[in-house]
């Protein structure tokens, strides 16, 4: 008997443990970030990235592994990354972009369920990682009001070499999708910037973002910009200050497959440069 306390004991530990670990990847947006947006220089030339999960605009908090990291190339083809390195707070990859045209650099985390539950007098809510085929096995029998749902997050940013092009912004009709229609490479501070969301590859209303200008740390204000996607997906908002910005849009949304969860939080995390006019 004391035998399968313990073992039991162990279990509660490992699942509360693994949802803490996500909890915290959850809970600080990752981001990627180029040192340059755009190559001029003939031939081609090297970029580094740094990627990072942090609350803070461009600031390194906890390290996010690139290993994962992929370039869609200006013909759709995928690459890898030439070279990787992790550290304690951020990573590092770089590539060399020689191709003519307009690069998606994206690291895609894979998609993680976790199952919220109330139990007790008071009702307290709880959380197990476990998808709805699991969660029988580690729920308590007093469970209440349980909903399982599947995270999945994008980062992503863009880098054109020369003539921009639009081959790496078509779709996978997975998850939650920003499509530019401002080209990334066109964005200008004082000028609108246009995009669109697709939600498992529909056109997707409700979609929320923040966008926000580097430099938070030295200012008072965040200055954050508020946008939500209209019937058609459409969203548009117009930075006013040349820089660098981040966009973290999200989407919670139901499944048409719900055998592992019920519902899907989505995000996109969309690094990108506003020039002077």
């Amino acid at each position: 008997m004391l035998n399968k306390k313990l073992k039991a004991l162990g279990l509660a530990c490992s699942v509360l443990s693994g949802v803490a670990l996500s909890c915290v990847a959850n809970a600080h947006p990752r981001w990627v970030l180029p040192s340059h947006f755009t190559v001029s220089k003939e031939g081609g030339d090297w970029l580094t990235f740094d990627v990072t999960a942090s609350h803070g605009t461009f600031v390194f908090d906890k390290p996010a592994g690139s290993q994962n990291a992929s370039i869609t190339m200006p013909d759709g083809r995928s690459e890898r990354p030439n070279f990787t390195l992790t550290g304690k707070r951020r990573s590092v990859f770089d590539f060399f972009f020689s191709e003519e045209g307009t690069h998606k650099v994206k690291i895609n985390n894979q998609p993680s369920y976790y199952t919220q539950y109330k139990a007790g007098k008071r009702d307290t809510e709880k959380w197990v990682r476990a998808n709805k085929v699991e969660r029988a096995s580690v729920l308590p029998k007093q469970a209440r009001d349980v909903v399982t749902v599947v995270g999945y997050t994008r980062a992503e940013s863009y880098v054109t070499v020369g003539k921009p092009n639009e081959k790496a912004f078509e779709l996978e009709n997975k998850y939650l999708e920003l499509k530019p229609i401002t080209h990334p490479s066109d964005i200008v501070a004082g000028e609108p910037v246009r995009l669109q969301f697709y939600f498992n590859g529909k056109a997707q209303q409700g979609v929320t973002a923040e966008i926000t200008r580097e430099g938070t740390l030295y200012r008072n204000h965040q200055e954050q910009i508020d946008v939500v996607s209209d019937e058609k997906g459409f969203m548009e908002f117009t930075p006013e200050i040349a820089g660098r910005y981040i966009m973290k849009a999200s989407y919670k949304g139901e499944l048409e497959d719900k055998t592992l969860a019920d519902e899907m939080k989505a995000n996109v995390h969309f690094t990108f440069e506003t020039l002077l006019p």
